[in-house]
């Protein structure tokens, strides 16, 4: 009898340690990067510090970079914090509504109009959209894994190591129902370490 207490103990303890194993491992493998923005005259403003989300060491660590690691995957989460009230005509509030990337390993930040990867080649838009998991080749638009008024999550799988610029969209709702207004801000670089 106290030979088979033992042994359930002993088992209890190894499916213990295994499963806080896992969940160490699961919790290690998010990885998560945050970005901080307020709404300053009816615009994003990025108040993440530069040398936030392992940007330290990078040349073009501006508000707002974020690094992944080489190996690491990650969830990156864009946070609208403070007063969110859109001072525009009928306008209620501001909030969260998607986010984009474009410039592949672009020195300079694409315009508005030039965003997404319809002038990158094929083999390097596969890379990102694989990683990012793009809808939309054109505009760049990345699939969300969280979604809310004050809060996007993107995942990055982190398997090719490039750049990337990414633009953030909000709207402001408004009283009267008409089509919503948007503001974006475009950031510095997500950069990527890759596996290869």
């Amino acid at each position: 009898m106290k030979k088979q207490i033992g042994t359930s103990r002993f088992a209890v303890g190894v499916l213990v340690m295994i499963g806080a194993l896992a969940f160490a491992s699961t919790a290690s493998a998010k990885n998560p990067k945050e970005v901080k923005m307020t709404i300053v005259n009816n615009k994003l403003d990025i108040t993440t510090p530069k040398d936030g989300n392992d940007c330290k060491p990078t040349a073009e660590n501006n508000k707002g970079c974020i690094k992944v690691i080489k190996n690491k995957k990650s969830e990156i989460y864009f946070h609208l914090i403070g007063d969110t009230n859109c001072t525009l005509e009928h306008g209620t509030k501001w909030e969260l509504n998607a986010v984009y990337l474009g410039g592949y390993n672009s020195a300079t930040e694409p315009d508005d109009d030039d965003f997404g990867f319809d002038s990158t080649s094929d083999a390097d838009y596969k890379k990102v959209k694989g990683d990012f998991n793009i809808i939309n080749r054109t505009s760049g638009l990345v699939t969300t894994i969280e979604k809310s008024e004050k809060k996007l999550g993107i995942n990055d799988l982190n398997q090719h190591e490039y750049f990337v610029w990414y633009k953030i969209e909000a709207t402001c709702k408004r009283s009267d129902g008409n089509p919503t207004p948007w503001v974006t801000t475009n950031d510095p670089r997500a950069r990527n370490g890759g596996t290869d």
